[in-house]
């Protein structure tokens, strides 16, 4: 390797460290400001006539916009359960993600370690997708459940950040899987040799 190789070399290392480094602290940001907002969000549905909140926070169901304030206690309670489930998915995606970046940044490549946390961080976006899916429905039957049955809704929706969300998490699984099976492979082979 002459000279001017391992100069472009090491600046393109130099380029991926330091974007990894800022994508690291980028979503570490993310992940600490994401348990605030959703502690605020589940109080908010869960307590709507908290001082601190206005009671005017609503849910739309298909046509209908129904205030926190009609809903029973295990209506809202439910429904804050929903918000905590899908806050704590997607913060393990986002933790997943940050912990990738943090072996990036440090060089590590190709280790199995590092190809499982990309694993990882698909299936927690495949997890959160399915879920966010299966929540919509669910949300619109325990938000109209007082009604009469006549008048209940099931309100079914799939929008693009649920398609994207799952798309980017199964091609992250698929890449880290054969990615991580490479790299196995590589070492079985220098412990051969």
């Amino acid at each position: 390797m002459t000279t001017m190789e391992a100069e472009l070399r090491d600046q393109r290392l130099r380029r991926i460290r330091g974007c990894a480094g800022f994508v690291k602290w980028l979503l570490t940001l993310s992940a600490v400001a994401l348990p605030i907002m959703g502690l605020g969000l589940f109080l908010s549905v869960l307590f709507p006539t908290w001082p601190s909140f206005n009671g005017e926070e609503s849910i739309v169901v298909g046509d209908i916009e129904r205030s926190f304030l009609n809903m029973s206690f295990l209506q809202r309670a439910l429904l804050s359960l929903l918000v905590a489930i899908s806050f704590f998915l997607l913060m393990n995606a986002l933790w997943s993600l940050r912990m990738l970046c943090a072996r990036l940044q440090n060089m590590d490549f190709f280790s199995a370690n590092t190809l499982k946390r990309l694993v990882m961080a698909g299936v927690w976006l495949i997890s959160y997708a399915f879920f966010d899916v299966a929540s919509d429905p669910v949300a619109a039957l325990i938000t109209t459940m007082d009604y009469p049955e006549a008048q209940r809704i099931v309100d079914v929706t799939v929008d693009g950040g649920e398609i994207s969300c799952l798309i980017l998490g199964a091609l992250m699984l698929v890449l880290g899987w054969i990615l991580r099976e490479a790299a196995l492979l590589a070492e079985e082979n220098r412990q051969i040799i």
